[in-house]
């Protein structure tokens, strides 16, 4: 599927209208078969996680409530400046003896 769209933001509440395409065969859509369908989505993101209610004007009378969660990358690690020191097995701590 494709889909392109527009959305409009007013404080934390939004809207949005997407239209979708089937590019390949593939499995249906949650509304069904329809190649091509256009989603009226409302929701609100009062943070990172955003709840939403779609409609679909092909498929009147089905609703779709969804959740999306905002994933951040985490910035590269720093890279070492200092060189690793080599592996030294003899600075390993001792266990103490045990007698038998």
């Amino acid at each position: 599927m494709t889909y392109h769209g527009s959305c409009q933001v007013d404080g934390d509440r939004f809207t949005a209208t997407v239209s979708t395409k089937r590019h390949t065969d593939g499995r249906a859509t949650v509304f069904g078969v329809e190649d091509e369908l256009t989603l009226d989505i409302e929701g609100h993101c009062p943070g990172k996680i955003a709840s939403y209610t779609a409609t679909a004007q092909q498929v009147p009378g089905m609703i779709l409530h969804g959740t999306l969660i905002l994933t951040e990358q985490q910035p590269p690690a720093r890279e070492r400046t200092e060189p690793v020191p080599a592996f030294n097995p003899g600075k390993l701590p001792k266990l103490p003896k045990r007698s038998r």
